[in-house]
C-alpha cells in the first residue's frame, strides 16, 4: 500500500513538472524588417544606420537569428533564447540598451505574439561598459511590419 502511495505521489509530481514546464521556443517565424536611423551592437557586430531583415535561422533549433541589411552588403548571426513580453505588441519590437551614444539590441517581438527572442550574449563592449558602472537606458522600437 505504501508504494502506491509513493508511486502516485511521484507520478503526480511529475505531472506537475512537466505542466509547469514552459514548452514554446522562440517565436520570430516571420522576417521582420527594420529601418534603424542609428547605429547598432549586436553581438560584437557594430552595424549602421539603415534597413535591415532579422529572419531566424533555419535547422537551427530557433536559437540562431541573422540580421542582414537590405542591400545585403551588411549581415551578423548571433544566438538567441525565448523571452516573454509584458504586452502584445501590435506592431514587431526592438528592444536595446543604450550607453551613451552606443545602442545594444536585447530583445526581438514580433507583432501579435508575446512569445520572442532576448539576444544571449551580450556584445563584450556592452559588458564593459556594466563593469566601468555605466547604466544602460533601455527603449523600444516599434517597426511597422
Amino acid at each position: 500500500m505504501r508504494q502506491l502511495a509513493v508511486f502516485a505521489a511521484s507520478t503526480f509530481a511529475s505531472i506537475l513538472l512537466v505542466l509547469a514546464t514552459p514548452t514554446a521556443q522562440a517565436q520570430i517565424s516571420d522576417r521582420i524588417e527594420a529601418n534603424l536611423h542609428h547605429s547598432f551592437v549586436v553581438g560584437n557586430t557594430t552595424l549602421p544606420p539603415g534597413r535591415y531583415v532579422f529572419r531566424t535561422l533555419q535547422h537551427s533549433d530557433l536559437q540562431i537569428m541573422t540580421v542582414t541589411s537590405a542591400d545585403g552588403g551588411t549581415a551578423a548571426e548571433f544566438l538567441v533564447r525565448t523571452s516573454y513580453d509584458t504586452h502584445t505588441p501590435k506592431h514587431s519590437e526592438l528592444e536595446f540598451n543604450r550607453y551613451g551614444n552606443k545602442e545594444f539590441l536585447t530583445h526581438i517581438y514580433q507583432a501579435g505574439s508575446k512569445i520572442g527572442v532576448a539576444v544571449v550574449d551580450p556584445s563584450r563592449e556592452e559588458g564593459r561598459l556594466k563593469k566601468q558602472g555605466q547604466s544602460a537606458t533601455a527603449h523600444t522600437e516599434e517597426q511597422e511590419k
